[in-house]
């Protein structure tokens, strides 16, 4: 971790900065409210300078945080990230490289540790802890999220959630699924999942966009604000807690309710380029031909786009609504002073740049993501720039809750909140190829420049500069004039790397 202090002392001067700042000086144990999105990209709020989205509640919670502008996810899929913040390790220490595969519970966990801190661990939302074959047992198994196996990992409660694919599964129950049956809505909602949708081919439901027929506060976002706001309001306080909030959306299919969708009906949209990317011909051509083709998005349009963000956006909009009411629950109860808050996502959402969707590359729109750090009372704010990545929040919790987590790769980000302590030099993310075959990417990026290497076929795939090329659109690996940057960032940076 970036301290050349002891942690008690660091900790301790942190407060007293903060206190400086006219901000109330928290307990040496204070709560950490973890809020997580799932597919949530990086400038889709408006505190990111996205003029078009309706974020009031992550702008006014930026507000009084910093906000860490660049920083990269582990992984750009949804388990290998998650594993990742869970122990703090990259992909290829953790091993946990593609989806539907199970993380150990044996592992050493952040979950695990806040327990022996002293911290009551609380999970409410999705885990993704377990492959397919385990989530598609659990739902039948186990109405109330209390999953045993899932419990191993460090929690002490659960309630636990599945994205849409489970829910579309014959017979498939689970805590939200049953809130449905209860209400009579079960069927309503099933029937506009992908493969019940009448007229609309299963891959193209993904990314079409619709209004659920579900009122508002029947959505599966609502449930789960609601359900972590009461657990606040009935949690005792007897122990400091960390209260995992995990919101499944906007995870596609793009599904929002009618009164997020009003917000955005004709509304202008910013687009990326929806452009094809010039693909070699050569195994990483080929991992990325047959994503496009896979996803059905090779005659993707800006208007397809703008309508597919417009949906996205909506769902985006009612986290940031029961994102309001959970922090609304926090003030209620008297703890806004004691708790730390942070805001991020697993991966981001590709909306159409490079007429792709979903995430599973590289460029920003898929790997990078939000990062919004709140300490107790809130602070000044700022944005920082510099380099960061996901597992350094798993760090600064760490850090925060006083312990140590064996084999955390991550740096805290409590010195950088201070101002006492530069940024990374350099980023990483690495994925497998589709379902663990053909190809294994590991990414390094500066500041300046982004560079993607395949391990598995030994081949260079990108180089962007990314100051001169934002966009990413002018891949500059095969030129001869940038031979030697490429040379050095594979030199410097992912040779060591892939060797760690």
């Amino acid at each position: 971790m970036e301290n050349n202090l002891s942690r008690r002392d660091f900790l301790t001067a942190t407060a007293a900065g903060l206190a400086q700042q006219g901000v109330a000086q928290s307990r040496s144990r204070p709560n950490i409210l973890f809020l997580m999105a799932d597919e949530h990209r990086y400038d889709a709020m408006g505190c990111a300078g996205n003029n078009a989205i309706h974020t009031p509640n992550l702008d006014a919670l930026a507000g009084q945080s910093v906000r860490f502008a660049n920083t990269y996810c582990q992984g750009p899929l949804c388990q290998p990230s998650r594993a990742s913040i869970l122990t703090g390790r990259y992909l290829h220490q953790h091993g946990l490289t593609w989806n539907r595969m199970n993380m150990n519970p044996e592992w050493a966990t952040m979950l695990k540790q806040f327990q022996a801190a002293g911290y009551y661990t609380s999970v409410i939302g999705k885990t993704h802890f377990a492959g397919e074959a385990v989530a598609g047992e659990t739902p039948a198994k186990d109405a109330s999220g209390s999953s045993p196996w899932v419990k191993k990992f460090g929690i002490d409660y659960l309630l636990e959630e599945y994205d849409k694919v489970v829910h579309n599964r014959p017979g498939a129950v689970t805590p939200y699924t049953e809130y449905l049956r209860g209400k009579g809505l079960l069927q309503d909602y099933l029937s506009q999942l992908p493969g019940r949708l009448k007229g609309v081919d299963p891959k193209e439901a993904y990314i079409k966009g619709i209004v659920s027929n579900l009122p508002q506060e029947d959505m599966q976002t609502t449930f789960l604000g609601n359900h972590a706001a009461d657990w606040l309001r009935n949690y005792k306080m007897d122990k400091p807690f960390f209260l995992w909030v995990s919101f499944v959306d906007p995870h596609p299919p793009e599904i929002d309710d009618a009164k997020s969708a009003q917000k955005y009906r004709g509304a202008k949209i910013p687009v990326g380029p929806v452009v094809m990317p010039d693909l070699p011909d050569n195994a990483y051509g080929k991992y990325m031909r047959d994503w496009i083709r896979n996803t059905g998005t090779v005659d993707f349009t800006p208007e397809r786009a703008a309508e597919m963000a417009r949906h996205y956006y909506g769902m985006t909009s009612l986290v940031d609504q029961k994102i309001g009411d959970i922090l609304s629950a926090l003030r209620e109860k008297g703890a806004d002073k004691d708790t730390w808050i942070i805001y991020t996502s697993d991966h981001g959402e590709m909306l159409g740049d490079h007429k792709m969707v979903f995430k599973n590359v590289f460029y920003k729109g898929s790997v990078r993501v939000p990062n919004i750090v709140r300490p107790p009372g809130g602070v000044a704010p700022r944005t920082v720039n510099g380099l960061t990545q996901s597992i350094d929040l798993t760090a600064t919790m760490i850090d925060i809750a006083g312990t140590d987590l064996p084999g955390c790769e991550g740096h805290s980000l409590l010195p950088r909140i201070k101002g006492s302590a530069p940024g990374r030099d350099v980023a990483y993310s690495e994925l497998a190829g589709h379902q663990n075959k053909g190809n294994f990417f590991v990414m390094a990026a500066t500041e300046r420049y982004r560079y993607l290497y395949d391990k598995e076929n030994n081949l260079p795939c990108e180089l962007f500069d990314l100051q001169k090329d934002p966009d990413e659109l002018q891949n500059l690996v095969n030129e001869p004039g940038h031979a030697g940057i490429q040379r050095d960032m594979h030199k410097d940076y992912v040779q060591p790397f892939m060797t760690s």
